[in-house]
């Protein structure tokens, strides 16, 4: 009768690290394929879209930060940046930097000048984006009123 001792948990998590990162890269693949396959065939804009409005445009009549992104995803799913742009900026912007953060993550290597490292893990930094994106792009004067979907 052999007893084994448990492994502890620091190690045990590290011997399922490269399982769980290639779990997650894989996941984030089919899913991003997957959506892309919707929003190249379906469009958000046409009457009776499967994509549901915003809810905070639908009530106050703002634009929150992510008013679209949907329309902003289905022109990139068509390679028509200059319309994603049009639709959030942010988007634009956000997509491959979250894309570069995900593959950092999956191969442990740092990809991302430090200093834009830094910026990029910081949750505030995305929550004070988020909040700064969402009052200008409401302001109906240059330079922020190219900010609005549309």
């Amino acid at each position: 009768m052999s007893t084994t001792r448990p492994l502890p948990v620091s190690q045990t998590q590290a011997l399922h690290a490269p399982a769980l990162r290639a779990a997650v890269v894989a996941g984030a693949l089919l899913a991003g394929a997957g959506g892309a396959w919707v929003l190249r065939t379906f469009d958000p804009t046409a009457a009776g879209s499967l994509f549901p409005p915003c809810v905070f445009h639908l009530f106050t009549g703002l634009w929150c930060p992510g008013c679209g992104i949907t329309r902003a995803l289905h022109a990139l799913a068509h390679g028509d940046v200059l319309r994603a742009w049009a639709m959030n900026p942010l988007v634009v912007i956000a997509l491959p930097l979250l894309g570069l953060m995900l593959w950092q993550w999956a191969v442990d290597r740092r990809v991302l000048p430090r200093p834009l490292h830094r910026v990029a893990h910081d949750g505030w930094v995305w929550i004070g984006v988020l909040l700064v994106f969402g009052v200008l792009r409401n302001l109906p004067w240059w330079p922020f009123a190219w900010m609005a979907p549309g």
